[in-house]
C-alpha cells in the first residue's frame, strides 16, 4: 500500500509546478479585483443589477452561461460588492486562458505553451475583460472552447465528446452573434458529423445525443419571439447605418487590433495598441504561416473564425473586439513555434547557440508581460478618463 502512495520524483515536481501555476493565475485574476477602480462602470452597474434567479433568466435569456454562475454567485453571497460582482467573469476568463493553453500544448508542445500562455494570461485586454463585470468575457472563450472541441472531436471522437460539443453549442447559441460561429464551425466540420452516428451503437446513446442536443432549444425560441430579440441574438445592431459609416466600422476591426486600440475607457487605456510589438511581430509571422498554408484545416479553421468575427464586429451589434483577441494569440503561439523550429533546426547540436534563441525569446516574452501588467494595473487606474468612468456604485 506504501509503494502504492509513493509519488516519483517527476510526478511530485509536476504537481508542484501545476499548484504553482495555478496560485500565480489565482492571485493575477483576484489581486486587488474589487479595489482596482474607486467604482463601477455604468455598463458593470447595468449588467450587475440585471435580474437573476430562475424566472428572470426565463424572461431574459441571452448570455446564459453567465447569467446562470452570477445567479449562483449572488445568491451565495447576496449582500455583494465589487469583488463578489466581478468574480464570475473571473471564472470564464480563467476557463479560457485554459483553454488557450491546452490548445496550444496540443499544437505546440510544452515550450511554446508556456510563452503563449504567459502572454495571453497577462495580456492586459484579457485582464481588462476578466476582471470586468461585462459579458465581453463570453466572447473571449468561445473560439478557443470551440477550436478545443474540434481537435478533440478529430483526435477522437467518442459519445462523450460529441456530448460536450452540444454542450458548448447550447451555451454559445444564448451568446448574441455566436450562432453565426457555430453554424460556421458545423460546417467545417460537416465530414465528422457525417461519421457520427457510428459511434452510437445504441438506442441510448442516440437519444440522449438528441436530447442534449434539442434541450436548449425551446428555452432560446420562446425568447426569440419577444419583440427585438431575433435581431440582437443575430448578432445585428439596432439601426443599420449608411453604407460608408458600416465601411468605416470594418476598416476600424483591423484597425484596433494591429494599429491602435479602440476608445472604451471602460475596458481600455486610451488609443493604446491592443498587442505589445513583440506579439505583435509574432502574431504577424504567424499569421503569415497560416495564410501560406491554406490547405491545412487549421488554417482554414483560423481564418474562416477571423473572417466571421471581423464582420460581426464591424456589423456595430453586441459583438465585440474580444471575439478575435484570442485568435491573434494563438497566431503569435504559431509564430513563437515557427521562429524557435528555424533557429533550432540551423543550430541543432550547438547547445549555446539553443540557450541563446530560448533565452532571447524568453526575455522577449518577460518584457511583454510585464509591459501589460503595468498597462493594467498601473497606468489605467491612474488615467483621469478611467477615475471618471468608474464612479458608480451599488
Amino acid at each position: 500500500m506504501k509503494k502504492k502512495l509513493n509519488l516519483s520524483g517527476e510526478t511530485k515536481s509536476l504537481i508542484l509546478l501545476c499548484l504553482v501555476v495555478v496560485a500565480g493565475l489565482l492571485w493575477l485574476m483576484l489581486h486587488r479585483l474589487g479595489s482596482l477602480t474607486t467604482g463601477l462602470s455604468l455598463n458593470e452597474r447595468a449588467a450587475i443589477l440585471t435580474p437573476l434567479g430562475w424566472h428572470n433568466l426565463y424572461a431574459q435569456p441571452l448570455y446564459l452561461p453567465l447569467k446562470l454562475v452570477r445567479s449562483t454567485v449572488f445568491f451565495l453571497a447576496p449582500d455583494h460588492g465589487q469583488l463578489i460582482s466581478r468574480l464570475p467573469n473571473v471564472a470564464f476568463g480563467v476557463l479560457a486562458i485554459i483553454c488557450l493553453a491546452w490548445l496550444v500544448k496540443l499544437w505546440h508542445g510544452n515550450r511554446t505553451t508556456w510563452f503563449a500562455g504567459l502572454l495571453f494570461a497577462t495580456s492586459a485586454w484579457v485582464l481588462h475583460v476578466s476582471r470586468l463585470a461585462s459579458y465581453d468575457v463570453l466572447y473571449l472563450l468561445a473560439i478557443p472552447a470551440l477550436l478545443l472541441v474540434h481537435l478533440g472531436l478529430q483526435k477522437r471522437s467518442s459519445p462523450g465528446i460529441w456530448y460536450l460539443c452540444n454542450l458548448l453549442n447550447g451555451f454559445l447559441l444564448f451568446v448574441p452573434g455566436l450562432v453565426w460561429l457555430v453554424i460556421l464551425n458545423a460546417y467545417l466540420q460537416r465530414r465528422l458529423l457525417a461519421n457520427a452516428w457510428s459511434q452510437f451503437d445504441s438506442f441510448r446513446q442516440r437519444a440522449f445525443y438528441w436530447l442534449s442536443l434539442l434541450i436548449w432549444l425551446p428555452l432560446l425560441l420562446i425568447d426569440l419571439t419577444r419583440p427585438g430579440q431575433l435581431r440582437l441574438w443575430l448578432g445585428l445592431p439596432a439601426h443599420f447605418v449608411g453604407p460608408l459609416t458600416l465601411l468605416k466600422q470594418f476598416v476600424a476591426v483591423p484597425v484596433h487590433l494591429f494599429i491602435r486600440g479602440p476608445q472604451y475607457p471602460d475596458q481600455w487605456l486610451g488609443r493604446a495598441p491592443v498587442l505589445d510589438i513583440f506579439t505583435l511581430m509574432a502574431c504577424l509571422i504567424g499569421a503569415y504561416f497560416y495564410l501560406s498554408r491554406l490547405d491545412s484545416l487549421r488554417s482554414r479553421l483560423l481564418v474562416s473564425f477571423f473572417g466571421l468575427g471581423i464582420v460581426l464586429i464591424g456589423l456595430g451589434g453586441p459583438v465585440g473586439l474580444s471575439l478575435l483577441v484570442p485568435i491573434l494569440y494563438l497566431a503569435a503561439a504559431t509564430g513563437i513555434a515557427y521562429l524557435l523550429h528555424d533557429w533550432l533546426k540551423v543550430f541543432p547540436l550547438n547547445p549555446i547557440a539553443r540557450g541563446l534563441g530560448i533565452g532571447l525569446i524568453t526575455v522577449a516574452v518577460g518584457l511583454a508581460c510585464i509591459y501589460n501588467l503595468r498597462a493594467y494595473f498601473v497606468a489605467w487606474p491612474h488615467n483621469n478618463v478611467t477615475k471618471a468612468t468608474f464612479r458608480y456604485h451599488l
